[in-house]
């Protein structure tokens, strides 16, 4: 890796971080307000731009309030997990090739996991139920649930990893996946040069 290319990563990072931290915390209307705003325009796009359609206003909609809710509830950056969605599947609610479900690529015993390792928060949200087969039908048809879940995946593993992010994402793809991190810190670095407000 050259001289410049590093640095763009450690700004990237950076960045990462400042994100995680100033939008953890939504309490502040106008910064609310922003994020919503980026989010729909931001998932409308990148819907458009896969699928050369629109996506439906309330499905929009369901999918920003659950980045937002999540977001609030784990700590995590929307703009993180909005990433994350983006390249997982492009905003559309997809079983993957093993077994991953909805638009955060979960698998049923990872959610099961989760549910498990944060279920005061989940039981606080209707969804304390552990069962696996409700867990697998609730992932694919209830976007609250599955942005949720991946959520706390995330959450999960950047406590795994000292809250480093970059590792933390590498194995929410599974294996410690650099690849995949540099995919995310791209799609990271594509939004704040698409949306310099945010």
């Amino acid at each position: 890796m050259n001289r410049n290319t590093s640095k763009l990563f450690v700004l990237i990072f950076i960045f990462i971080i400042l994100c995680t931290v100033s939008f953890s915390d939504n309490t502040d209307p106008q910064s609310e307000i922003k994020t919503r705003t980026f989010l729909t325009d931001f998932i409308s796009n990148q819907y458009r731009i896969t699928t050369g359609s629109d996506l439906s206003v309330s499905r929009l909609y369901d999918i920003v309030d659950a980045i937002i809710l999540s977001a609030d509830t784990f700590g995590v950056s929307p703009l993180l997990i909005a990433a994350i969605i983006d390249t997982e599947t492009n905003f559309r609610n997809i079983i993957g090739p093993l077994g991953e479900l909805g638009y955060m690529q979960v698998r049923p015993g990872t959610a099961a996991y989760v549910v498990e390792k944060y279920k005061s928060n989940f039981e606080t949200l209707g969804y304390g139920n552990s069962d696996k087969s409700w867990i697998e039908k609730r992932l694919l048809t209830d976007t609250n649930y599955n942005i949720l879940i991946g959520t706390a995946y995330v959450k999960y593993l950047m406590g795994n990893y000292s809250d480093d992010i970059y590792k933390a994402i590498g194995w929410y793809n599974g294996g410690g996946n650099e690849i995949y991190a540099r995919k995310i810190i791209y799609k990271l670095a594509e939004i704040s040069a698409n949306y310099p407000t945010i």
